[in-house]
């Protein structure tokens, strides 16, 4: 992943989600529902998301070693994976990073807890962080952990 990208992805990724609370799930994939937060209000009146479409692990504690293959993650059916991501409602996200070779995703709660989503695949997209229905200037929200460790980024030009 080049620097750069990095960089501005970070941005987004803490603009849409900082503050935030996990306050709901939709059921057409693992899509987390976020609220608003202070931070985003003025510029996003759509819904922000975070659609899984890879592996997931939440942490109890921030000092966790981090996985490197699919395989060192729980194999979680549809409903376990519900549950797990259920464990986080309501509780408020307070730090959002990329690692710098691979996008897996890190999303601090402020209990102390991390959901960690692994970015590496070959074929598809592990996930998605972005914004739905937002019509404030008609600014596009979205971060994606595309194919082959690289991402994607749609936002304003000015973030």
């Amino acid at each position: 992943m080049e620097q750069e990208l990095n960089t501005l992805a970070d941005k987004v990724l803490k603009y849409l989600c900082i503050g935030s609370r996990l306050e709901g799930i939709n059921f057409y994939g693992l899509k987390i529902l976020l609220s608003e937060s202070e931070g985003n209000r003025d510029r996003i009146d759509g819904q922000i998301y975070i659609n899984i479409e890879s592996k997931f692990k939440i942490f109890d504690t921030e000092q966790f070693e981090i996985p490197k293959a699919e395989e060192e993650f729980p194999d979680y059916n549809w409903m376990e994976a519900y549950t797990e991501i259920c464990k986080l409602r309501l509780k408020e996200i307070v730090d959002v990073r990329l690692d710098e070779e691979v996008p897996n995703l890190f999303i601090y709660f402020d209990t102390g807890e991390v959901l960690f989503i692994y970015g590496h695949h070959d074929k598809y997209e592990s996930w998605q962080v972005g914004a739905w229905y937002n019509t404030y200037n008609n600014e596009s929200w979205e971060v994606i952990a595309c194919p082959g460790d690289d991402i994607c980024i749609g936002a304003p030009k000015d973030i």
